[in-house]
């Protein structure tokens, strides 16, 4: 079984923002010194410049997997239910990673933003849970998933038998990712409020011998240059073996 593995999912928000801010969002990913990364919004050209034996893009949906652990095989899942409202395709990218402890699965997605489109995210997440239903071992996702832990698509996850990291580790944190304190969301034509949509899952089947060490959001204040990396928080969450 793995003995500790570290990850962080952000959505990156692509080359919006002031240029200036790609150099500090590259600056605090090489920072993290995580083993598996989960990007959304990934800025073209970023993937190529962090460190890892696995580097894998799925670029119609702008999704990015960088991890230290070697690729064994993986795939893009276009989602059967789409946003009739976006130009962009949502995706799952999904990887077989292999590790000192055996075989692991992880994923990142992004799922359709807009408030009234809660049932196409339903459907979004349905297709990821059936998915993974037909992987062996530890499965986990992360990403934007444009809902907070108590919407429909969300607890979907959790009904399948999905732990919700932070909330393990941490909950009586609200450990919001979305925080109109962030002065990139004030230039956001759409307001939401402050929430938690920024999430990391790992199935419980297969998964029973990993405990979740450690777990935060990250990337919530301004670097020495006064800018955020995203209009995004990350969050981050630490397995080891369980004692």
């Amino acid at each position: 079984m793995i003995l500790s593995m570290k990850i962080l999912t952000l959505n990156c928000w692509g080359t919006n923002g002031p240029a200036e801010r790609l150099p500090v969002l590259e600056a605090a990913l090489r920072g993290t010194l995580v083993d598996l990364l989960l990007l959304q919004e990934t800025p073209p050209g970023l993937p190529e410049k962090l460190s890892g034996n696995t580097r894998l893009t799925a670029p119609d949906a702008g999704l990015s997997i960088i991890s230290r652990f070697p690729a064994e095989s993986y795939e893009i899942l276009t989602y059967a239910a789409q946003s009739p409202t976006e130009k962009i395709a949502r995706e799952l990218l999904l990887v077989r990673l292999k590790t000192d402890g055996g075989p692991f699965w992880a994923a990142t997605t992004h799922l359709s933003w807009r408030p009234e489109e809660e049932p196409i995210r339903l459907a979004q997440m349905e297709e990821l849970v059936s998915r993974a239903e037909r992987l062996s071992g530890p499965v986990l996702v992360g990403g934007d998933f444009n809902a907070a832990p108590d919407q429909h698509s969300i607890r979907r996850l959790a009904a399948a038998g999905w732990r919700d990291l932070f909330a393990e580790r941490e909950p009586n944190e609200a450990g919001i990712t979305w925080d109109n304190r962030n002065p990139f969301i004030q230039g956001h034509s759409v307001r939401f409020p402050d929430r938690r949509i920024d999430l990391l899952f790992l199935r419980r089947r297969g998964s029973e011998a990993l405990r979740v060490a450690a777990a935060e959001v990250v990337f919530d204040q301004a670097g020495p240059e006064g800018l955020h990396p995203s209009d995004h928080y990350g969050v981050t969450a630490r397995l080891s073996a369980a004692r």
